[in-house]
């Protein structure tokens, strides 16, 4: 027999979702994970994004040289 542990987050009630602002749509709103958008040429922005604006713009990065 051998022990099992779930992953923290399945059974801990004090995981509560996390609301912010999203740096894509600007609604305060679950967050899903945490990105980083380029403006322009060279301007980064790291923030927050919610869960809608994650599933609609989730797709593999692509390099351009």
């Amino acid at each position: 027999m051998s022990w099992y542990k779930q992953h923290s987050s399945f059974s801990n009630p004090f995981n509560k979702p996390i609301a912010d602002r999203c740096i894509n749509c600007g609604q305060i709103k679950e967050v899903k994970t945490t990105i980083t958008m380029e403006f322009g040429e060279g301007n980064f922005n790291t923030g927050p994004c919610c869960k809608d604006c994650y599933q609609v713009n989730h797709r593999p990065g692509t390099i351009q040289v």
